[in-house]
């Protein structure tokens, strides 16, 4: 059937059954209705016949015409009535508003509103128990467990994910759902150097995907902003239970640990360590001393193993009637630790010794703790000052708090370069009647005596 534009006078064929259909004109573009389907043809009159008949004619010739000129006259397709689609924003996956990031922070959100369960709910927990961290920086990894168990020689090819998976399975049930619950426990530690609890969010995004292992690093801040702690990071390590190409809801947690950048590293060991004074004491003996403070421990130190000799320090020193036996075997235990627990010894023999003028009924069991701190410092360093706790050897609080400070003086002065053994004393130097016998004396000597001299440069140049 022949169509005319309402708009252009352009004439177009479209099917019959198409009438009263929307069509657009090939050569202006307008959209019209071809013609109102129900439309009724003219009235009838006397001359009906006549119309008919010129009708029919003029249809014939229409017709004509139309199959003359077939070719030139365009076919216009209806317009159909489209769809409205919306569609949705693109969200980059690995940004602060992806799925995986919204998961790390949902978890830290609910180690900070105490909600255990839901963290328990979320953790992959045979995945958590094998993962050992990758090595960074040159490092050689640190796995999280214990000890790995020991390689059968007639195993078959499953290799160290069938040893790791075996090492979950050996342990029963109880053990288990207690080694998830301390896994969750250390996240929810509630202190400034917990890893999660204390700490909310702000930024961050996913800095490494690969094998449906996410690692996702959240730029935080201190919920109580009265502590005035340095904005900081923590790392959520995340696992897609169904590879690479598992849904959302199959992302768990793995480990979520504080992440110290190499900026916040090289700030960190800047602000590690203070000048130390030198200071003649009444006797006429020279010293130097450092301010007490807390020291925290090495940044490298994971956070499980700070936690670790925290408490181990707490028990050696909270019960000072116990039988000789149980403090020597703990007192062993603080020793073996060696140079890593060095700077939190020191951090609780000041803690101790703030208070001791605030609780003076302590103040004799507050001795003793400071003695048993002060015995396993010389044992592990090898170092001595002129630290006294006696006060029948005049150990008043002016002569503890200066022995004290000397211990802080050791850490700014040698912390760093010690190497876990104990200290020479530099014995060849404090001896005035030394004189070398042997090359290897003397090639000594020299050594000690450059030492020396590259120490005092340094304390002068400060």
């Amino acid at each position: 059937m022949l169509i005319k534009c309402t708009s252009c006078g352009t004439q177009a064929k479209i099917p019959s059954s198409k009438e009263g259909a929307k069509v657009k004109c090939p050569s202006c573009g307008h959209v019209y209705v071809a013609r109102e389907r129900g439309a009724k043809g003219a009235s009838q009159d006397p001359t009906k016949m006549y119309v008919i008949g010129g009708a029919v004619l003029a249809t014939l010739l229409l017709v004509l015409w139309a199959n003359s000129s077939s070719e030139s006259t365009p076919y216009v397709a209806p317009v159909e009535e489209e769809e409205v689609k919306e569609t949705a924003a693109y969200v980059d996956p690995m940004s602060w508003d992806g799925p995986i990031v919204g998961l790390a922070r949902e978890l830290q959100q609910a180690a900070a509103t105490g909600n255990e369960a839901r963290l328990l709910t979320r953790l992959a927990e045979q995945a958590a128990f094998e993962y050992t961290p990758a090595a960074e920086d040159g490092e050689e990894p640190s796995p999280t467990t214990e000890a790995d168990p020991e390689p059968d020689p007639e195993a078959d090819s499953e290799g160290a994910a069938g040893a790791a998976a075996t090492a979950w399975a050996d342990l029963d049930q109880l053990a288990q759902i207690q080694w998830a619950e301390d896994h969750v426990a250390a996240v929810m530690d509630p202190g400034p150097e917990g890893p999660v609890a204390a700490w909310k969010p702000y930024d961050g995004s996913v800095v490494s995907l690969e094998a449906g292992v996410a690692i996702v690093h959240l730029r935080v801040q201190a919920s109580d902003m009265s502590l005035k702690l340095d904005d900081r990071w923590t790392r959520w390590i995340l696992k897609n239970l169904d590879g690479e190409s598992g849904g959302d809801d199959r992302w768990r947690w793995i480990r979520a640990e504080r992440y110290i950048s190499p900026e916040e590293l090289a700030a960190m060991r800047r602000r590690g360590r203070r000048k130390a004074e030198k200071k003649t004491l009444s006797d006429g003996s020279v010293v130097y001393e450092s301010e007490l403070r807390t020291i925290p421990f090495d940044v490298e130190m994971p956070a499980e193993e700070q936690q670790r000799l925290t408490a181990l320090i707490a028990t050696f020193v909270e019960d000072v009637d116990a039988p000789p036996r149980t403090t020597r075997a703990i007192r062993e235990q603080v020793i073996a630790a060696g140079k890593p627990i060095v700077p939190g010894l020191l951090t609780k023999m000041s803690l101790i010794v703030e208070e001791m003028p605030s609780r003076p009924d302590e103040d004799e069991n507050d001795r003793i703790r400071l003695n048993f701190l002060h015995e396993a410092l010389r044992d592990i360093t090898g170092h001595e000052t002129t630290f006294v706790v006696s006060e029948a050897m005049g150990g008043t609080q002016e002569r503890i708090k200066s022995g004290l400070k000397q211990w802080f003086a050791w850490y700014d002065r040698k912390y760093k370069r010690f190497d876990g053994v104990e200290e020479a004393g530099d014995p060849l130097l404090d001896d005035p009647d030394f004189e070398p016998k042997t090359k290897e004396e003397l090639r000594q000597y020299n050594r000690a005596l450059r030492q020396q001299m590259e120490e005092e440069r340094s304390r002068k140049n400060g």
